[in-house]
C-alpha cells in the first residue's frame, strides 16, 4: 500500500539563521514521502538563497515566493499548492524529530482528522540538548485531546489553545470544511483555526509519545509572541469575532468580552495548571456532575 503524502508547509519571515537547521529536520525524517514547500513571505533577509540551496539539493523540496502578507497568508499560500493528503506545518525556527510523521502515520487508516504529536520547548541559546516542558512566560504543555473525547472538546477550545501548530498532521480534506487561516489575525491564528475544527466536529487525536517523535520548539526573543502589547488586541479581536459567530453561540450562547489578557500567571496558578494536566479527564467529568447535584 503507498503511504500517504504529506505537505510540509514552512512558512519563513526573516528567520533565515534558523532555516536550515529546519529543513533538515524535515531531510531526516524517516517517512520519505513528503512535499515541503518553502513559503518565502517577503522576507528581507537571505530566505531565498538558503531555500533555493536546499531545493537544488533535494527536490521534494519547493520554493514560493510572495509578497509579506502575515503568517496567516503564507501558510494560506502553501495551501494552495500542496498536493498531500496530510498537511504538516512547521514554522522556520522550529524542529521535527526524525519519528515525528512515521509515528503518526500508523493512525492513516482510523477515522480521525486531526493527529496530535507530543512536543517539547528548547531555548535558543541551549539548543535542542536541552528540552522543556514549559515555554516562556508561562506557556502551558499540551492538553491531551484523544478519539473518544466526546463530552466537553469543544469547550476546551472556547477557553484554550490545546497543541502547538506544528503538532498537528491535518487531513487536507479538513480544509475545505472549516476554511484556511484568519488572514486578519496577527496571531491566534492556530487557535481560530483548531476551534472551527472544533466547533465541525473534526476528530483530534494525540498520538502519545515514541522515541524521537516530538515537534521541537525554538524558544528567542525575536518571537512575536513577546509583543504583549499587539497579542491583547488580537486576543480581543478573536473574541470579538467569535462572540458574534452563529455556529459560536449556538453551542455556548451569548457571551460577554471581558476585556482583558492574562500574559503573566502566578505561581500559585501555574502549579495548579500543571497539577490539572495530571487528572484524568473523566474525573473531571465525574466532579462536575457532582457539583452539579
Amino acid at each position: 500500500m503507498m503511504h500517504s503524502k504529506i505537505s510540509i508547509i514552512v512558512p519563513c519571515y526573516n528567520q533565515a539563521q534558523y532555516l536550515p537547521e529546519t529543513l533538515q529536520s524535515v531531510l531526516d525524517q524517516t517517512y520519505t514521502n513528503w512535499e515541503c514547500i518553502i513559503v518565502n513571505d517577503g522576507s528581507p533577509d537571505h530566505t531565498e538563497a538558503v531555500a533555493q540551496e536546499w531545493c537544488e539539493k533535494d527536490h521534494r523540496f519547493i520554493y514560493l515566493k510572495k509578497e509579506n502578507g502575515g503568517l496567516s497568508s503564507a501558510r494560506n499560500a502553501g495551501l494552495k499548492i500542496a498536493k498531500g493528503d496530510y498537511i504538516q506545518f512547521l514554522d522556520s525556527d522550529d524542529v521535527l524529530e526524525i519519528n515525528k510523521i512515521q509515528w503518526q502515520s500508523q493512525f492513516f487508516d482510523r477515522p480521525i482528522d486531526i493527529l496530535i504529536s507530543g512536543y517539547r520547548y528548547f531555548e535558543n541559546s541551549e539548543g535542542i540538548s536541552s528540552l522543556r516542558i514549559m515555554g516562556r512566560d508561562d506557556f502551558m504543555p499540551e492538553r491531551v485531546i484523544t478519539y473518544d473525547d466526546t463530552v466537553d472538546v469543544k469547550a476546551v477550545f472556547d477557553a484554550t489553545n490545546p497543541f502547538v501548530i506544528c503538532a498537528p498532521l491535518i487531513k487536507k480534506s479538513v480544509f475545505d470544511v472549516v476554511g484556511n487561516f484568519n488572514e486578519n489575525l496577527f496571531s491566534l491564528e492556530d487557535w481560530d483555526f483548531n476551534l472551527r475544527c472544533a466547533l465541525n466536529n473534526m476528530v483530534f487525536h494525540h498520538t502519545g509519545y515514541a522515541e524521537k517523535a516530538k515537534v521541537l520548539v525554538r524558544l528567542h526573543d525575536a518571537s512575536m509572541m513577546r509583543d504583549k502589547e499587539k497579542m491583547h488586541r488580537t486576543y480581543i479581536e478573536f473574541k470579538q469575532k467569535w462572540y458574534k459567530d452563529d455556529l459560536y453561540i449556538s453551542h455556548f450562547g451569548k457571551k460577554e468580552l471581558q476585556n482583558k489578557f492574562v500574559t503573566k500567571l502566578t505561581k500559585v496558578q501555574q502549579i495548579k495548571q500543571v497539577l490539572l494536566l495530571f487528572i484524568p479527564p473523566i474525573l473531571l467529568v465525574l466532579k462536575n456532575k457532582f457539583l452539579k447535584k
